[in-house]
């Protein structure tokens, strides 16, 4: 070790053994005050209280290794200027410290203010003058901890020899000592951390796909946190905003959830960037539009990690006032990113759940629809004197939008009639619930179908919604004159199959469908037949089924026209049987299907 005059820079090596000559008592004095049981605050002060004393200097300070960056973090200061200085960084390499980090040397400077090493920039800022200096690194294993400076001698000039190896004694008991701690600390995190977690999945757990789930989870979270606030913030696609599903230490508006607008709020900072956000001091760290969001709060520290499902983000974690006072760090965070993903799991499974949950109720619901609506659908006879019918109906889904109906209207008379309601589903079938009533009402006052069609186009315009209507053929059947009368309300055309077979003929009318205009007429046809011809009634379903995979209804036409000619049999039963075989054979997807009905009626 050299011996220097003024201003010139002692150094020694870290490897070199050192034959330490101050006594015994001293050793255990410093001993004794440096311990890894204190907690690292405490720790770290007494550590600067040995130096400062000791070594007999102005001021003291640590500068601990940021494991990241590598740069030099003031850690703690004892002494003037101390909180000025305090968090301050010095890069590796650059003045006296981070030389003293970079080489592992520890460095005894007499004449600090005329080295061009020292790193001015700390005294600039602080005011603090810095005379003289020993800096030693603070190594375990190899690995440097940081380094101790004891800055200004106090009671004389100069640091001399024995000073520099009081700093590197102190410096190599503070290396161990703060490792010693940090390594308990860590497993203390560790072990809050996983206490943490156990207590989110056990309340992940317990709840099930309960709608509590989140709020269940958030207050294990803030209990295992120590937290006195804390919320989840979901983001609702429709609102474009997000909702605070679950809080904790807030006052709550009744059961009115708190919608939080994206463009001006920390939750919504988060949200939009995906990257958590740690705050020590929110007046310093947070724009001046995001501060009014923290005037209520305790501590100016808070955390807020973005919850992520499937490399989607869907919502906000927000922590804030730790019980203690505290601020928030990395380990924090850690806690807080893998719960998120907790979070977004059991709330998704909650979602999917509560889907499920829903339309299996919905399936219920349908099915019971369903049964109701073809219960409600008319018996028609099998025979009427000696005309006999058959009718078959199958809706593209579970309820569909087709009706028939027959009706006497006098001993040797009745009343047939085919419908097809716009649209498929739910909306067609409670649409064609209302169409029906209108019918049977009016079919007791004025069973002639052009009239029965204009009465009803009236109730139907007023009851229609959503620009809904309903296409209709109405025929009535007179046994004794042997004449079918018809009408139609923009129905496609149907057909009256001559016995022979070998003549089909066309029943259609002029006349928009029911629901379409406020008042319209309809036109009125007759038609004779003879016994053993076929009234053949049918909605588009059969026309667009028959007519391949592109529905050509002009194709399905045709493709009717050739099966029916050729059926030779007259029961109508066997001829609805016969086409429903043939249109069984046609693949068509199923979102495309509509509504197939049929009635059949051998004269």
């Amino acid at each position: 070790m050299a011996t220097g005059e003024e201003g010139y820079i002692m150094e020694t090596s870290s490897t070199e053994t050192m034959e330490y000559k101050f006594d015994i008592s001293l050793v255990r004095s410093i001993n004794k005050s440096i311990t890894s049981h204190m907690p690292l605050p405490t720790l770290l002060e007494s550590i600067l209280e040995v130096a400062k004393t000791l070594i007999g200097a102005e001021s003291s300070s640590l500068l601990l290794t940021d494991r990241q960056s590598g740069d030099l973090i003031f850690n703690i200061v004892i002494g003037d200027k101390g909180e000025i200085i305090k968090g301050r960084r010095v890069p590796r390499g650059k003045g006296i410290a981070g030389m003293v980090a970079e080489t592992g040397k520890p460095l005894l400077v007499n004449n600090a203010q005329d080295d061009p090493r020292l790193f001015k920039e700390i005294d600039d800022k602080s005011g603090f003058l810095t005379r003289n200096i020993i800096t030693v690194p603070m190594i375990v294993m190899d690995e440097l901890v940081g380094v101790l400076n004891v800055v200004n001698s106090r009671g004389k000039d100069r640091y001399d020899s024995a000073d520099l190896e009081k700093a590197q004694y102190i410096a190599e008991q503070a290396a161990i000592a703060i490792t010693n701690r940090m390594l308990y600390d860590d497993l203390e995190k560790r072990i809050a951390e996983l206490s943490a977690l156990y207590d989110v999945a056990n309340a992940i757990s317990l709840t099930g796909h309960n709608e509590d789930v989140l709020q269940n989870i958030l207050s294990s979270l803030s209990a295992s946190m120590n937290v006195e606030r804390a919320s989840i913030a979901i983001y609702n696609r429709e609102k474009k905003k997000l909702i605070l599903e679950a809080m904790c230490g807030f006052e709550k508006n009744g059961d009115a959830k708190i919608e939080v607008d994206i463009d001006s709020s920390i939750s919504g900072k988060v949200f939009t960037s995906g990257d958590p956000l740690i705050v020590s001091s929110a007046d310093g760290e947070l724009p001046l539009h995001l501060r009014r969001y923290r005037k209520n709060y305790h501590t100016d520290s808070f955390i807020s990690a973005p919850i992520i499902y499937k490399n989607e983000t869907i919502g906000v974690l927000n922590l804030a006032d730790k019980k203690n006072g505290g601020i928030f760090d990395s380990f924090d965070l850690r806690v807080l990113t893998t719960v998120g993903t907790q979070i977004a799991e059991a709330y998704q499974n909650a979602l999917n759940f509560k889907n499920r949950e829903e339309q299996r109720r919905l399936a219920q619901e349908i099915e019971i629809a369903s049964r109701i609506q073809r219960g409600i659908l008319p018996r028609i006879p099998a025979v009427f004197h000696d005309h006999r019918l058959a009718a078959y109906i199958q809706p593209a889904r579970e309820i569909g939008g087709d009706f028939y109906d027959f009706f006497q209207i006098d001993e040797r008379k009745y009343g047939i009639l085919i419908a097809d309601i716009s649209g498929k589903g739910i909306p067609a079938a409670l649409f064609m619930g209302s169409v029906r009533n209108i019918i049977n009402a009016e079919k007791e006052t004025d069973p002639r179908p052009s009239h029965l069609l204009r009465n009803c186009n009236r109730h139907v315009y007023n009851d229609s919604e959503s620009g809904m209507f309903v296409t209709v053929f109405y025929a009535t059947v007179d046994m004794d004159a042997r004449i079918i009368t018809y009408s139609s309300a923009g129905h496609n055309n149907q057909l009256l199959v001559r016995e022979n077979r070998r003549e089909e003929v066309i029943l259609n009318t002029r006349g928009k469908p029911l629901g379409v205009l406020d008042d319209q007429e309809f036109q009125e046809c007759t038609v004779h037949y003879e016994p053993g011809d076929i009234l053949l009634l049918y909605t588009d379903g059969v026309l667009e089924n028959l007519g391949g995979s592109d529905l050509d209804a002009d194709l399905g036409e045709r493709e009717l026209s050739r099966v029916v000619s050729g059926f030779a049999e007259t029961d109508p039963g066997e001829l609805i049987s016969y086409l429903k075989a043939v249109m069984s054979r046609n693949r068509i997807a199923t979102d495309m299907k509509d509504d197939i009905t049929i009635v059949a009626v051998s004269l």
